[in-house]
């Protein structure tokens, strides 16, 4: 029952984060000049705006391919870990150290305020971390039943 438990657990976490970055990933390839505009509107981006256009909504994409299959689920994870982190802090920099705020999201995203866009971030990250600790929980669980055998 506990294993259950577990599985349901990551899977619904795992279908959120699927859905955060299928939605935001194609949100920005379908603006793609928006977004591009906007990031290089950004302070700490202007330089390297071109760039991050490309790689934010491929990357975006390939995490959400990588959360779609077993084997590549943890690496998934971690890799959504790596980016909600450096996109919150992101916004944390901006919100802090920047005089002006563009936008740069997707979607319904560009909708919240910095404030809320970075409470969203730290729900994510959050989610995420459970979600990796729940998955370590499991494959523990998995080998001790394994041994048990």
């Amino acid at each position: 029952m506990k294993l259950r438990a577990l599985n349901l657990a990551i899977e619904a976490i795992t279908a959120v984060l699927l859905l955060l970055w299928i939605y935001t990933g194609l949100s920005k390839l379908i603006q793609f000049d928006k977004f591009r505009f906007e990031a290089g509107r950004s302070p700490f981006l202007q330089h390297i705006a071109p760039l991050v256009a490309v790689m934010v909504p491929a990357g975006e994409l390939l995490i959400a391919a990588m959360l779609i299959f077993k084997p590549t689920r943890v690496a998934g994870l971690y890799a959504s870990l790596f980016l909600i982190t450096l996109f919150t802090g992101y916004v944390y920099t901006m919100l802090h150290y920047a005089y002006d705020l563009p936008c740069s999201c997707g979607g319904i995203i560009e909708l919240l305020t910095w404030e809320q866009h970075l409470v969203v971030n730290l729900m994510f990250t959050l989610l995420t971390v459970i979600a990796i600790l729940l998955q370590s929980r499991l494959t523990i669980l998995n080998r001790q039943n394994m041994s048990l055998s």
